[in-house]
This record gives structure tokens, sequence and C-alpha cells, in this order.
């Protein structure tokens, strides 16, 4: 019979297994291991450190990289003509009015559309209002049911007060004429843009119910909205 044996407290087998250290452990781990290790345990912790760094160079850049001012802001109501067409005139006119594109921007906004969904509608004519009364907003492009209620709620100057003399009396027949409460006397709005390669090239506008482009009264940009006026209708 085998004979019995008793381990005292003390055997080592009884003992708590010393905890390696991360720096011991990486000491004997190969390069490949390693590199494994600390990605699996600590990817978390590394890609949150890339965000933060990405996040801080955005915010320092943001800060410190001047913005371009809009020198031309022109809101177009239901859109009849590609976006892509749009671009292009941006670019053309940026070079027109020679301005730095470092510094300076044209934006021609074609995302007011009110024959979408009630909704889409609803917040469109509410953003477009909102433009208007912060004098975001130079020039207005519209179907005529639409330019009318702009003259007839003051949203638009009379072009008398705007266009240099050649320029008025070259469109004369092209105005669309008005008289509101502010002012009774029957006074030039707008122009009609039908006759425009811009829209003669480009448009699929209805026939009843023609745009017509228009200076906004709190415009800050009314030269550069004139010199457009001037370039549309120079392309002829």
């Amino acid at each position: 019979m085998s004979k019995k044996t008793r381990l005292g407290d003390d055997a080592s087998i009884y003992q708590p297994k010393a905890q390696l250290s991360e720096k011991e452990k990486l000491k004997d781990m190969p390069i490949k291991k390693r590199f494994a290790y600390l990605w699996e345990y600590y990817k978390i912790h590394a890609l949150i450190i890339v965000a933060v760094i990405g996040f801080s160079v955005y915010i320092i850049h943001e800060i410190r990289t001047p913005k371009a001012d809009i020198d031309l802001y022109a809101a177009i109501i239901n859109n009849p003509i590609e976006t892509e067409v749009w671009d292009d005139y941006e670019a053309r006119i940026m070079e027109y009015l020679e301005l730095d594109p470092v510094k300076s921007k044209i934006f021609f906004n074609d995302m007011f559309v009110y024959n979408s969904t009630p909704d889409y509608e609803m917040s469109a004519r509410q953003a477009f209002v909102a433009y208007v009364t912060t004098a975001n907003i130079d020039l207005v492009i519209a179907p005529q049911s639409e330019f009318s209620n702009y003259v007839i709620n003051n949203f638009l100057t009379p072009l008398s007060d705007q266009l240099p003399t050649d320029l008025y009396g070259a469109l004369t027949n092209n105005f669309y004429l008005a008289t509101t409460e502010d002012n009774p006397k029957v006074s030039a709005y707008g122009i009609y843009v039908d006759d425009t390669k811009l829209f003669k090239d480009n448009s699929r506008q209805l026939e009843d119910d023609p745009f017509i482009i228009g200076i906004v009264a709190n415009s800050t940009h009314k030269e550069n909205a004139v010199k457009f006026i001037r370039y549309i209708f120079a392309e002829n």
C-alpha cells in the first residue's frame, strides 16, 4: 500500500502564480506577436487617440484657414436647369468678376423647390424667407407665379434704382412691371430671362410660367448682382 503524504500549506502548488507585468509579457514575445498583442488590447484606445488628434487638427485648420466670403448669392426657385449648369456659371462669374477663389465664392442655390412634398415645400419656403430677412440673398430667379409674391411682399428693389442707364435701356422690353402698396408707381422689379442663352439652352421651364430675375432689396452685393444680369444678357 502506498504511503499517504500530506503537503504543507507552503508547498509551491498552493502558491499564487506571479502575474507577469505588461513589460515582461512583451519582452518574451516575438516582434509579430508583440504588435498583434498591442493591437488587440489597445486598438480602442489608439482609435480614440487618433480621432481626438484628427478632430483637433481639423478645428485648428478651420480656425486658421480664412473663410471665403459669398460675394453673390442667387436663389433659384423651382429650378428648371441642371445643377451642373449652375456650377459652370458659378465658375464663369467668378472669372468675370475677377474674384480670388481663396477669399470669395459665388453661390447659386437651386434647392428652393416648392413643387415637391408638402413638408419639403414648407421647409424651403421658410428657409427662403429666413435667408432674405438676414440679407443673405442677392438675386432671385423664380417663375412669375412666385416672383409676383416677392414683389408684393417688398422683397425686391425697383431696377431703376440699381441698373446703370445703358443696361436699363437695353432691357426695357424684358421688364416685369408691377406696383406695390409702398410704391404705387409702376416700376420694373424684374427681367424675364427666357431669351437668355442660359435659359434657352438649358431650361425645362413651363411656357405659361416664365422665369424672372430680380435684385433683393436688402442685398449686400447689388453691384455684383447687376454684373451678373449684364453677363447673362450679353451672352445672346
